[in-house]
């Protein structure tokens, strides 16, 4: 059955999602929303760290040998068995204190598991390759499978044409549902012209319709073709975990990752309005930012989050001075190449962005600032200049 055959997945980019998620408990399905998918790994009602870890491990090997669904619940299975996981039984609700009967371990849940994590780490691994060649290719195609078992609207988006960063795919980028299949074919105008295609000029609108979500209360309206939680962009959503940590104040624990606050932005918002990035929810997605190289930066509230997920302490003592941060990178004199130390004395490669009143270095394993006109800065090897 096409079922039991595992996606044809970007190894390097599918496996990297995957493993940079922390982990989330959750009682019920709407416990865990939207983007923090793209962070955190959960599975409904697994509430201990070791059978959750047990569910993860199976899920990683899965994504990084490509296996099918037979032999992901062939190897699972009896190990949810072992730890009482499985079948109906009665749990107590966390939020409430009740008892319910439900549904644990089961093989169609074991299929969920399976078809959720192994499309979504397919489809942010695209997402990135897609960034990576927008010079190229700036356009996507909204695909959907067409065998008579997509979902109607699914088929009416079949052979949207849009620019990358075009706001339709903030909610239509694939999956778009449970057990969704379409997925985005990245395009250049040439070959757009070369199969007789026009770019869209208003994909089909279906009707909106409000879901409840019952256990936060939270009124949302999504449209109709696609499902509640998965109105959502999973490979922007995955640009936060992409972002390097602040270098003074990154950690190596695990934590929840913190939503920036209403205080927070305002500290954060000289730096991020250089962006576009204007509100909240806009920080939280992020973006790609291309530099005056043409290089790729993710930007997004994890540049300014620590190990355990808070905002930083260096970026809410001077907030002011991030805005010449952000022109350093934005509206740079010079770009430059540099060999560094990290934290642990191995050598590391830092893109310096040199501004009229501040430096940023980005490196692999994190990024820092400081607010300087010295010229001592101006080492390492140039690769622009404004000049």
């Amino acid at each position: 059955m096409a079922d039991e055959k595992p996606p044809v997945l970007p190894p390097k980019e599918a496996i990297a999602y995957f493993r940079r998620k922390g982990i989330l408990f959750g009682f019920s399905w709407e416990d865990v929303w939207q983007e923090e998918h793209a962070k955190a790994f959960t599975v409904a009602k697994a509430m201990t760290r070791d059978l959750i870890e047990d569910i993860r491990e199976a899920v990683d090997q899965a994504i990084a040998q490509g296996e099918t669904l037979a032999m992901f619940r062939k190897q699972l299975t009896p190990v949810l068995i072992a730890r009482g996981w499985w079948g109906r039984k009665t749990v107590i609700d966390p939020a409430n204190g009740e008892e319910v009967v439900a549904q644990l371990g089961s093989p169609r849940r074991l299929k969920t598991i399976y078809q959720t994590n192994m499309r979504t780490s397919y489809q942010a691994g695209r997402y990135e390759r897609i960034q990576r060649q927008k010079s190229s290719f700036p356009f996507m195609r909204y695909m959907s499978v067409m065998d008579g078992r997509e979902r109607p609207e699914h088929g009416a988006w079949h052979g949207t044409i849009l620019p990358v960063d075009d706001p339709w795919w903030d909610t239509h980028y694939p999956p778009c549902g449970w057990n969704c299949r379409c997925t985005p074919q990245p395009l250049s105008q040439r070959m757009i012209d070369r199969r007789g295609w026009k770019i869209t000029d208003e994909p089909h609108r279906f009707p909106m319709k409000r879901h409840i979500n019952r256990r936060t209360g939270e009124i949302t309206e999504v449209e109709r073709g696609v499902d509640p939680g998965w109105s959502y962009h999973v490979g922007k959503a995955n640009l936060d975990g992409l972002v390097p940590p602040p270098i003074d104040a990154a950690g190596d624990d695990e934590g929840a990752i913190a939503a920036v606050s209403a205080g927070d932005k305002t500290r954060l918002s000289g730096f991020f309005d250089a962006f576009g990035l204007k509100d909240s929810s806009a920080i939280e997605k992020g973006m790609v930012f291309r530099d005056q190289a043409g290089w790729p930066i993710a930007i997004s509230a994890g540049l300014f989050r620590t190990g355990r997920g808070q905002v930083s302490n260096a970026a809410r003592r001077d907030p002011e001075s991030l805005r010449h941060v952000a022109a350093a990178i934005t509206d740079p004199v010079e770009i430059r190449w540099r060999w560094v130390q990290d934290v642990e004395g191995r050598p590391m490669l830092m893109r310096r962005y040199i501004g009229a009143r501040a430096i940023a270095d980005f490196g692999r394993t994190g990024w820092r600032w400081q607010i300087t006109r010295s010229p001592r800065f101006r080492r390492g090897h140039l690769v622009w200049t404004r000049k």
